[in-house]
């Protein structure tokens, strides 16, 4: 038994778990920056472990938590969680993420090169997600990386679980039952159709022409005519207006 993990297992039931938990779950790979927060059903994610650079720690407590975690890969993956997972952000994320507005906000800006995170449902239907990052000195993390954290899994899901019992849900989460939220924006956005509404929620997941074409099974050149009506009825000329449009609206 490596040492981090006796470590998980000796925390159960104790203040100390979460962050055990997060360095329980580092053990197979190297990483310059790491955190541990419970996404709820409903309602903006708790941070119980920050272990983050500067620059990542202001991002996250700034637009980050104000809302745009509902377009990271991350969290759209937690929407569908059916077990325990590992995975590099490649491995998630839409066509088109790297040219998307939330990745020029955050990853291009802070020096991120590349993410892994390890999801685990917890109590109250929230999800524990633990996020490990390299800068872009470091070299992407590997394949053989994302296996060994797969086959541990089990364990740290088990941990949860066990400590969830003795101490109730992992700080910050919200046991209460609430409506789990299927878009970054609902289907009904003043002055946009349900069609539309759908274009900008995928538009600012990351999702490219071709790949939105593809999700709703419409032709390309009808998402074209979905995206130009969304921005004259908008008033944005770009993604980036966009996105802050959306930043707007959650306010």
């Amino acid at each position: 038994m490596s040492a981090p993990i006796a470590a998980l297992i000796a925390s159960i039931g104790k203040p100390e778990f979460p962050t055990c938990l997060l360095a329980a779950a580092a053990s197979g790979f190297a990483h310059d920056a790491a955190a541990l927060m419970v996404f709820h059903p409903s309602g903006p994610p708790h941070v119980a472990v920050d272990r983050l650079k500067p620059a990542e720690r202001s991002y996250l407590y700034g637009d980050y938590l104000s809302g745009v975690y509902l377009l990271s890969p991350f969290y759209r993956a937690a929407q569908t969680l059916k077990g325990p997972r590992v995975a590099r952000i490649a491995d998630i994320a839409p066509q088109g993420f790297a040219q998307s507005e939330y990745y020029r906000r955050y990853f291009a800006l802070i020096g991120v090169a590349d993410m892994i995170g390890v999801l685990l449902p917890g109590a109250g239907g929230g999800v524990v997600f633990m996020s490990f990052s390299r800068s872009t000195a470091q070299s992407r993390f590997t394949v053989a990386e994302v296996k060994r954290s797969d086959a541990e899994l089990a364990v740290l899901a088990a941990a949860l679980a066990r400590h969830e019992a003795l101490a109730g849900a992992l700080s910050g989460a919200d046991p209460r039952p609430q409506v789990r939220p299927s878009r970054a924006l609902s289907e009904k956005v003043p002055g946009l159709t349900a069609r539309e509404a759908q274009v900008v929620n995928l538009i600012l997941e990351g999702h490219s022409t071709r790949a939105i074409a593809g999700v709703l099974a419409i032709a390309v050149e009808t998402v074209r005519v979905h995206r130009r009506h969304v921005y004259e009825k908008l008033g944005v000329s770009s993604q980036a207006e966009l996105f802050r449009w959306f930043l707007a609206s959650r306010t």
